[in-house]
């Protein structure tokens, strides 16, 4: 199944995006739980974080990051791309 790079980058100052990193992060263990998202973090420096999920295409992708909270509330700008993986 295609894998998909998550980045999310802040829009709005910590104290305006604060008050729905709760339900973003219960979003995301949920994804976790069903076994669509293979991993996630935030980067250590503030400015963002990511997560890599697995979606039949772009399409079911896209309505993946439309339903995050944070996406909803439009405090964070969302890239997404596929990733083609390396073979060994």
């Amino acid at each position: 199944m295609p894998r998909f790079h998550v980045l999310l980058i802040p829009k709005v100052p910590p104290e305006v995006s604060a008050p729905h990193r709760p339900a973003h992060l219960e979003y995301v263990r949920s994804l976790i739980r069903s076994g669509k998202v293979v991993v996630a973090g935030r980067f250590k420096d503030g400015s963002g974080g990511f997560y890599v999920l697995e979606a039949r295409d772009l399409n079911e992708a896209m309505s993946i990051v439309e339903n995050d909270p944070y996406k909803k509330a439009d405090v964070r700008e969302f890239v997404v791309r596929e990733i083609e993986e390396l073979t060994v």
